[in-house]
């Protein structure tokens, strides 16, 4: 996993507005949020008070969602508070010589887990990704570049794959679509399946476009040319599928992200197709799946059963429309915050990070991280944990703006009602 850095605010506006005795010291935390956290503590405490006198289901479940939430606000007050007091006691003339010189010694340790408190505290007023503990697919398909892309996708492919194995994550090739007709060892389409759970919540901030610069084996000149491959980070149900995509986890149910409706998917049988395999053009055991509402297509072919073949399908065809579904909600929410308070997103289609061969380097262009050991990044390395882990903390500090961005707006909103 992520060594994460604690994430530390750095807007101005937000550090001005720090009680003058913490701003040498203290990370900055919106009012808004820090309101937020007041109400919720002040809520989890009414009902820890109020359960003592009859137990009650709900407000158990709800005192134990709110319980992070306070533990973390009484952890950073806790911190503030002990820093101011050993701020006053250096401000005492009267403090001995030696004590002076603990009480620095003893500022220095507490502020410098400030920002771990502040990061805890900002993660649990986070609303919680309803995807993050489930597994997920990758899929891998090439863009720009000619079959210089489809390498590409193989090296993409092979880190991935790299990368699970060194941290004991549980992956399948689920889908490899080659070309036959390249001479290379190019993709044209693949989907790795890992099945760990929360696998989605760690490799989510791998979705976008990665850009590739190097000197193709066919470049006769040494031109450097530029590819591109898209990566798709698809939550994944963990369960036993029926033949019409159904499951016994509740993907049967109409208010679910993974539902479909057996009656607006097509379904086509073919013989399998490519290069090798006694199965390949002699059986029909290949599907082809068509949620008709959305023209959504998946194709398998890779087993030689036509059952598992349809399962793989219907697996990957509801995590496509659960994702689309889920990023319909966010581009509106998005839509709205920049409308109203200037709050914008990035989406999959955009570029997220370079790989530069004649650089060695690579560069995410979210975090603005960039490492200089391509090598280790291409093996699933540490090089590679860093810079994910530097998109995990922007990713979290996007979703801290536009959390504060909405308790503003909803603030103002009331304000104005109260005006008329």
């Amino acid at each position: 996993m992520s060594s994460a850095v604690p994430y530390c605010f750095p807007t101005s506006k937000w550090r001005n507005q720090v009680p003058e005795h913490r701003k040498a010291i203290a990370p900055a935390i919106p009012p808004s949020l820090l309101k937020r956290a007041n109400l919720l503590a002040a809520e989890h405490k009414e009902l820890s008070s109020q359960i003592q006198n009859e137990y009650d289901g709900n407000i158990a479940k709800r005192i134990g969602e709110l319980a992070p939430i306070s533990r973390a606000l009484e952890e950073w007050e806790a911190a503030n508070k002990s820093i101011t007091e050993l701020q006053d006691l250096l401000q005492d003339p009267a403090t001995d010589p030696e004590l002076r010189s603990l009480a620095a010694e003893e500022i220095a340790q507490s502020s410098s887990s400030l920002p771990t408190h502040l990061a805890t505290l900002q993660s649990t007023l986070l609303p919680p990704d309803p995807f993050a503990s489930l597994p997920c697919l990758l899929e891998i398909r090439p863009g720009a570049g000619g079959s210089e892309a489809t390498l590409f996708v193989a090296d993409l492919l092979r880190m991935y794959q790299a990368y699970c194995k060194r941290h004991s994550l549980r992956s399948t090739l689920v889908k490899l679509d080659t070309e036959p007709t390249l001479k290379t060892e190019g993709i044209n389409e693949a989907i790795l399946e890992i099945d760990t759970p929360a696998s989605y919540d760690l490799l989510k901030c791998e979705a976008g476009v990665h850009r590739v610069q190097r000197v193709p084996a066919t470049e006769t000149q040494g031109r450097t040319h530029t590819s591109a491959a898209s990566v798709l980070v698809l939550p994944s149900f963990p369960d036993h599928d029926n033949d019409d995509g159904s499951a016994e986890t509740g993907t049967d149910d109409p208010t679910s992200d993974f539902y479909l409706n057996p009656s607006d998917v097509r379904t086509d049988v073919m013989r399998a197709r490519g290069a090798g395999g006694q199965h390949v053009n002699t059986t029909d055991s290949a599907i082809r799946l068509t949620h008709i509402p959305t023209n959504t297509v998946v194709s398998i072919q890779d087993m030689r059963s036509q059952h598992k073949n349809r399962q793989k399908a219907w697996r990957v065809l509801r995590s496509k429309i659960a994702a689309a579904r889920r990023e319909a909600r966010d581009e509106e929410q998005a839509r709205l915050r920049v409308n109203v308070i200037g709050v914008a997103r990035m989406g999959r289609g955009d570029k997220i990070r370079t790989y530069n061969w004649g650089q060695q380097r690579v560069t995410d262009h979210r975090s603005g991280v960039t490492v200089s050991r391509l090598g280790d990044v291409l093996e699933g390395g540490e090089s590679l944990d860093t810079v994910m882990g530097s998109v995990r903390d922007w990713m979290r500090e996007r979703e801290v703006e536009a959390l504060v961005a909405d308790e503003e707006a909803e603030a103002r909103r009331a304000g104005k009602g109260k005006g008329k």
